[in-house]
């Protein structure tokens, strides 16, 4: 009997945990009549639900959850010279490692740069594809020279369908977008040249005006060139008596003018025909200046001129190549009055000798 005692203890405390377990199980049934007085839940606060049991969001977590990778390439340098086109295209990959069909919203900007941006607004990327895509970059007139960084972004919006943008996280690329320096200056010619005696200096002026992206030093000199010569080698006799030419450009624009002067050979046998023609040292900013001409061509800055012997030229007589014999006659009126004054008397002093000497000639005949 003692024996029995003890084999029912342990059943006897097993129903007892049994008991206290009961205490804490409801009936399905008051549990689902609870539920049913609350309002439905939407497909949105579902997926939410679901999003945050299974924890953040993030590209980490790839598979399952919404996620999105980018890479992209630095683009080509952007020149910004008057004409070009000022810009550049970045290419970039989209890849959606996750197990959904995704939408995918595109993003541009830049915080250094004074960038316009092109690029889709969204693509749709099925699960485990890579798509590419390309984003024009271009830069504003006169944007300054440099590298400036910029930003391609890309988000997860939709998964299979389901809005899924208020969890997923921003995707970002960076890229430097360099843009190219430059200088351009436009070269203004003054009145100068022409023909001019052997000996006598050719003395002109130039204005130059210059846009630039950025800061930097100009100069410029001058060349003869013959006519016919094919060379760019200074004619024998001619000097170049200039003053340096150098002014510095700010970025935006600026410009300055410069005077000229060349000496001329005063024993030349013939007439000297050639041209006056003016080169920089660095035109575009680069460092590099033009390469002097071989020819007079209307492709650089250059003046026409013509040196004859001393006492050809029509300077040696007051004449230039805009005036003509009556324009002297008229500025010179006295003296030219007074020279027929004294060719008509002269003329009629010998008419009256000849006169005289035949009437001798007769009186000694007769």
């Amino acid at each position: 009997m003692a024996s029995h005692e003890v084999a029912m203890n342990p059943l006897s405390r097993n129903i007892m945990i049994s008991r206290a377990l009961d205490a804490n199980i409801y009936p399905l049934m008051s549990t689902v009549g609870a539920v049913s007085w609350r309002p439905p839940l939407s497909a949105m606060m579902a997926s939410m639900i679901v999003l945050m049991a299974l924890g953040p969001v993030s590209s980490a977590q790839i598979g399952v959850l919404p996620s999105i990778e980018i890479t992209c390439d630095d683009p080509d340098p952007i020149e910004v010279w008057p004409g070009a086109t000022r810009s550049t295209i970045v290419y970039c990959t989209l890849e959606n490692p996750s197990i959904h069909s995704e939408s995918v919203e595109i993003g541009t900007g830049s915080e250094e740069g004074d960038f316009e941006f092109a690029a889709p607004e969204s693509v749709t990327i099925g699960s485990g594809q890579e798509v590419d895509i390309q984003v024009v970059v271009r830069a504003t007139e006169l944007h300054q020279e440099g590298a400036f960084d910029a930003n391609i972004t890309a988000k997860v919006t939709q998964a299979n369908g389901i809005d899924v943008g208020a969890f997923t996280s921003e995707e970002e690329a960076v890229v430097s977008v360099e843009v190219m320096s430059f200088g351009s200056c436009e070269v203004m010619m003054g009145q100068g040249g022409g023909s001019i005696d052997a000996g006598d200096p050719v003395v002109f002026a130039a204005s130059f005006v210059c846009q630039s992206n950025t800061d930097f030093s100009i100069g410029y000199s001058l060349i003869m060139i013959e006519e016919g010569s094919m060379s760019s080698a200074w004619p024998s006799g001619f000097e170049d008596q200039s003053a340096p030419c150098e002014f510095q450009v700010q970025a935006g624009g600026g410009g300055g003018n410069c005077q000229f002067q060349v000496s001329t050979p005063s024993n030349l046998a013939s007439t000297w025909n050639g041209c006056v023609v003016l080169i920089d040292n660095d035109g575009d900013g680069d460092g590099v200046g033009s390469v002097a001409p071989s020819s007079c061509s209307s492709d650089t800055p250059s003046l026409g001129v013509n040196v004859d012997p001393q006492g050809l030229s029509l300077g040696a007589i007051g004449l230039d190549g805009n005036s003509s014999l009556t324009d002297l006659a008229m500025e010179n009126k006295e003296v030219v009055g007074g020279a027929l004054g004294g060719l008509i008397l002269l003329v009629s002093l010998v008419v009256v000798l000849r006169r005289r000497s035949r009437d001798y000639d007769e009186w000694e005949e007769g």
